[in-house]
């Protein structure tokens, strides 16, 4: 007997992922007939003479899913709503009161009341309609359905949080450390409303001193209070492209929480000495009160302060000279990272061009700039200095941990660099630094951050965890998460620890046991998970959305996995991946070489491998499973299985 979660396939069957089993369990259609996409369960299992594993079910031990998108069916006075995901193969009645004005046909987020079983059908109650013309509201409406994601606080939270005020307590910044005299400053991206961290840097004998000061959200947010319970359950905040599901009320998060500039702020400092090379000498942590002298932008910062650029550098005159010791320590901290080797990846993000009609107009890919690194580095430099102090007082607290790899994948990640020509030699004692070093060597830009996403793919998850174990990706023996309880309830978790180490009593300080912080550490790396999926989830909706509009053209792509039915590509211009199933190779018969790692032609010798350039075609979208499907470009050969939408007129079909 093991428990797993369920895998649909719309075709009708499944697996189970155990953990801790290299391969996954399948499920076929009967076991599936009372399953759905993401349930838990217990099944038992076992492997047949071709090595496989199958499985039968004995219990649901967790429904993945309550609430789901469909579309409404009427026939005469029966109703009922069918999953769009064609993975859930769901479908469940609505009774006439539950219908909450849908109509035949409506959109709509549907709520299950009782689960299908015994060959019935479940059913469900309409919570809302939604607009398949908006498609930015249907995706994160869809995504906080189908994770879960809490959407509203309590009215006991809300009273909480309003009953602090707008603005600082007079008496409470009396018994604090003043720092309201120091250029302070927050740098962030241009959309942001909740800054966590300021900086300020100045030179000395030593090296440098730097402060990091963090939004003191411990002191509004106590344990046991009706806030605490709401971040709880959270665990974090979720940003979606137009929407972000705080972890804190507004009136906290974007408000007296919030590093805003030209207010006074409550604040957790970490005071560090660092030196000319990067090192850590030592840090001291108080609580504090600040003023922020400038909310900076990540493109205003870099222009200013790397460029020099006099446009950028003329509206803070008077802070110029203060931020400059900045750049110091981070080339300081930075030539520290490349020295230990640790990982340093920079592909582009995704970001979108919406309009106010909820069009996607465009997919843009974002580089990270040295005014992203410069912060990063400082945020690296205090999370680990929480960790060491807290780790040398003996104190409980969560660590944020990240394993070595484990071996079999990385004799996985060895072999696939070696189809694509990169010889990678990784000891058995491995260091960060020997994956450090793999991306580098690609010459193709394209490729690089595919290259980057294998190894990714090699390493273990990072988790919040009691036990130090080091963080393998930054080359660290010790990390701690302090940077941002805003919006992380670890941070929060780390804060009230330090408070409890103070020599003068403070309300907010609590001294967690090992025994909690072991149930807390996995249940909130789980929301983490959770949050990541609902907002990739977003981004392969509105991905596919755009590209909807483009069937039948043709796009630069790269081949991202090969398998028994065909191969991933990755159209570079949206960073989405697609389907080139074997069906679609029509300019020549392919036959997967014995290495399964390319399809090769048999008339032409064509090759298609890993890292392989390719001119594909959109043939098909589907936004709400995110499947892309493609076919090559120069077969001279084109029917799409899709039809794309007419002139003048969107698809209604998201």
């Amino acid at each position: 007997m093991v428990e797993g979660r369920v895998t649909a396939n719309r075709a009708g069957f499944g697996f189970v992922r155990v953990e801790g089993m290299t391969e996954s369990v399948f499920l076929p259609p009967r076991e599936m007939s009372q399953l759905m996409h993401g349930d838990r369960v217990r099944i038992s299992a076992e492997q047949g003479a071709d090595q496989r594993w199958s499985g039968k079910v004995d219990k649901v031990l967790e429904r993945g899913i309550e609430a789901f998108l469909a579309t409404v069916e009427i026939q005469g006075r029966f109703a009922s709503v069918r999953s769009a995901d064609r993975r859930l193969a769901l479908q469940c009645d609505v009774a006439p009161a539950d219908l909450n004005g849908a109509k035949q046909g409506s959109w709509v987020i549907a709520r299950i009341t009782r689960y299908p079983e015994d060959g019935r059908n479940g059913a469900a109650r309409i919570e809302q309609q939604l607009d398949p013309e908006k498609p930015v509201s249907m995706a994160t409406e869809t995504a906080i359905a189908r994770f879960n994601l809490p959407r509203e606080f309590s009215s006991a939270a809300l009273r909480e949080a309003q009953a602090f005020g707008a603005n600082v307590d007079p008496a409470e910044s009396a018994n604090r450390v003043d720092l309201r005299g120091l250029p302070l400053v927050t740098i962030d991206g241009a959309d942001a409303r909740d800054f966590d961290d300021a900086l300020y840097a100045q030179r000395n004998a030593q090296g440098f001193r730097l402060i990091v000061a963090i939004a003191d959200v411990s002191h509004y947010v106590r344990e046991g209070s009706a806030l605490d319970d709401g971040a709880r359950e959270r665990g974090t905040s979720v940003y979606f492209p137009t929407r972000v599901l705080p972890m804190l009320p507004t009136a906290l998060s974007n408000h007296l929480c919030s590093l805003e500039p030209n207010v006074d702020r409550l604040c957790m400092v970490a005071d560090m000495q660092v030196s000319k090379q990067g090192a850590l000498i030592e840090a001291r942590f108080y609580t504090a009160v600040m003023r922020s002298h400038a909310r900076l932008t990540y493109t205003q910062a870099f222009a200013a302060l790397f460029e020099g650029r006099p446009e950028a550098r003329e509206p803070l005159a008077g802070l110029i000279d203060s931020l400059l010791p900045l750049v110091e320590v981070f080339r300081a901290l930075h030539g520290a990272r490349v020295k230990r080797g640790a990982l340093d990846f920079d592909a582009p993000e995704a970001s979108f061009a919406i309009d106010s009609g909820e069009h996607i107009t465009g997919v843009n890919l974002y580089a990270r700039n040295d005014a992203h690194r410069l912060v990063e580095e400082c945020m690296v430099l205090a999370n680990v200095a929480t960790a060491r102090e807290l780790g040398r007082r003996s104190q409980p607290t969560l660590y944020r941990v990240h394993a070595e790899p484990d071996e079999k994948k990385i004799a996985t990640l060895i072999k696939t660099l070696a189809t694509i020509g990169i010889h990678a030699e990784i000891p058995g004692d491995i260091k960060t630094r020997d994956l450090q070093g793999i991306a580098p060597r690609v010459k193709d830009p394209a490729a690089r951050p595919f290259v980057e996403s294998l190894v990714v793919r090699s390493l273990m998850q990072a988790m919040y965890q009691p036990e130090n174990l080091g963080h393998f990706g930054l080359a660290l023996e010790q990390y701690a998460h302090f940077t941002s309880p805003i919006r992380r309830y670890p941070d929060l978790v780390v804060h009230r620890t330090l408070k409890a180490l103070a020599a003068q009593a403070d309300a907010a300080a609590v001294a967690y046991s090992t025994e909690k912080l072991l149930v807390m550490g996995e249940d909130l790396s789980r929301l983490e998970k959770r949050a990541d999926e609902g907002a990739r989830y977003v981004s392969a909706f509105l991905k596919c959305v755009y590209l909807r509009d483009r069937i039948g053209q043709s796009f630069e792509g790269l081949i991202t996995a090969v398998m028994e039915f065909g191969l991933f590509v990755q159209i570079l211009d949206a960073a989405a991946d697609g389907l080139l199933h074997t069906t679609a190779l029509r300019d020549d018969e392919y036959e997967m070489e014995d290495s399964q790692q390319a399809w090769v032609g048999k008339r032409t010798r064509r090759r298609l491998a890993l890292g392989t350039h390719v001119r594909v075609v959109l043939t098909a979208v589907n936004p709400v499973e995110g499947l892309i499907d493609l076919e090559l470009a120069d077969t001279g050969v084109h029917t799409p299985s899709g039809t794309a939408p007419q002139s003048g007129r969107r698809s209604k079909r998201p």
